[in-house]
């Protein structure tokens, strides 16, 4: 700063001089005192913050007062695991049973012939032991996910019986599919949506309902089936489900 005099304000100047240097001398003052009042922990955060680019830290080293800023990052490979079902053994997987199932029963007639329908046994590893010898040529085939998509199976007399999912929820509970019984006499088809009803303290079903649409073909006495006759279908199931303790 350049200070600018006249010889007729030689006085002036001199007074105005000692006066800005006063109010210089009180401003520094005033600075350093504010300086030091400056917290310690001000401070240390930002001696830290300093360090911090310098070195890397894990978890170990960190203090109480540290504060720590996590940036969440988007990965879509992530999978939320708490809503992935959960099975005991491969066997039980498949058959769609949570927990250590040891029996599985159909309380009424189902309205589909199927192994499914048909008593589960398993061991306490959650091995199927059940032998399906009520009918013959017994098939089972599975989806992508490991769980059964199809089943069938012949009566003594002939009689095919084919059952077929083809949309699950997301606890991979059958919610439609296809059925069809193909006999000497009779051609039943039917297509239908399933509705859970109940469940048990491991999330098994032990209820279910049956709606859609059935289609029948009769033989009549020259041989020939009949033209098909549609009506509505409606049907329930229940099932009882024992565990190992």
């Amino acid at each position: 700063m350049n200070f600018f005099c006249t010889t007729g304000y030689k006085s002036a100047c001199i007074i105005r001089y000692k006066t800005l240097y006063l109010h210089l001398k009180t401003d520094n003052y005033i600075m350093r005192k504010n300086l030091l009042t400056i917290p310690v922990s001000a401070i240390l955060m930002i001696s830290c913050g300093v360090k911090g680019t310098n070195e890397n830290h894990d978890s170990t080293t960190m203090t109480d007062t540290d504060t720590v800023l996590i940036e969440p990052v988007a990965n879509e490979n992530l999978v939320d695991t708490d809503s992935m079902p959960t099975y005991y053994s491969e066997d039980l997987k498949r058959f769609g049973l949570h927990g250590k199932v040891k029996t599985v029963k159909t309380n009424n007639y189902s309205p589909f012939v199927s192994c499914l329908a048909s008593p589960l046994t398993f061991n306490e590893e959650g091995v199927l032991t059940s032998l399906f010898s009520e009918f013959t040529d017994n098939e089972i085939s599975y989806n992508s996910d490991g769980f059964i998509e199809k089943t069938c199976c012949r009566e003594s007399d002939g009689t095919t019986f084919e059952l077929k999912f083809t949309d699950f929820d997301t606890d991979m509970n059958p919610v439609s599919g296809k059925y069809k019984s193909d006999g000497p006499d009779e051609i039943w088809e039917v297509e239908f949506t399933i509705a859970y009803t109940n469940f048990d303290h491991e999330r098994n079903w032990t209820q279910r309902t049956f709606k859609g649409e059935s289609v029948s073909r009769y033989m009549n006495e020259d041989g020939e089936y009949t033209k098909p006759q549609k009506e509505a279908f409606e049907a329930s199931e229940t099932r009882t489900i024992v565990y190992y303790r």
